[in-house]
């Protein structure tokens, strides 16, 4: 793989972590219908592999969620996104304030290569007179995988598939006034 298609990949991957920033808008945002928001989640989880080992054992990706109490926890991606449907705040809004960032991509040991993308999450959980109850700022780091796509290959030609792995949270920023 030249460093020209490493380099598409890269913004792909750019791409990606957009997409999954809109899902998670979607899925937070309680004024969406349940079908929108369900849909949002799937399409989430679509982004991520499937699962992978760890300590010879095989487990799905996780996602690191920051708590007030200033505890972070981690939770399967399928769970965490719907648990993100359900927070008991009355209106939630999770939006990205900064471009995200791609690392270069560098060839693993099985032939796939590996990145961190990294992206930062405001997240305001509000009461029904629209009053912050809790405001944080995250700097999240995502895995990515690239791994080769069989059907590419077979005409010729290497290509990639873009997985996201587990995601941690890297900061996270108390938003004063709550």
């Amino acid at each position: 793989m030249d460093d020209k298609r490493l380099m598409e990949f890269g913004k792909l991957t750019g791409q990606r972590v957009n997409d999954l920033q809109l899902y998670i808008s979607l899925i937070a945002d309680k004024s969406n219908s349940i079908e929108q928001r369900e849909q949002a989640v799937e399409l989430a989880v679509g982004l991520f592999e499937k699962d992978h080992l760890e300590n010879g054992k095989r487990r799905p990706p996780r996602v690191q969620v920051s708590r007030r109490n200033g505890t972070v926890s981690s939770v399967p991606v399928k769970i965490y996104f719907k648990n993100l449907m359900n927070v008991k705040f009355d209106k939630v809004e999770i939006t990205s304030y900064d471009a995200a960032v791609v690392s270069e991509f560098e060839k693993g040991t099985g032939g796939d290569y590996r990145a961190i993308a990294t992206y930062y999450q405001q997240f305001k959980g509000m009461d029904k007179k629209g009053n912050l109850v809790y405001g944080s700022r995250d700097r999240k780091d995502i895995r990515v995988t690239a791994q080769s796509a069989a059907v590419y290959a077979q005409a010729g030609r290497e290509d990639l598939k873009i997985f996201f792995g587990d995601i941690t949270v890297k900061d996270t920023v108390p938003i004063p006034g709550f």
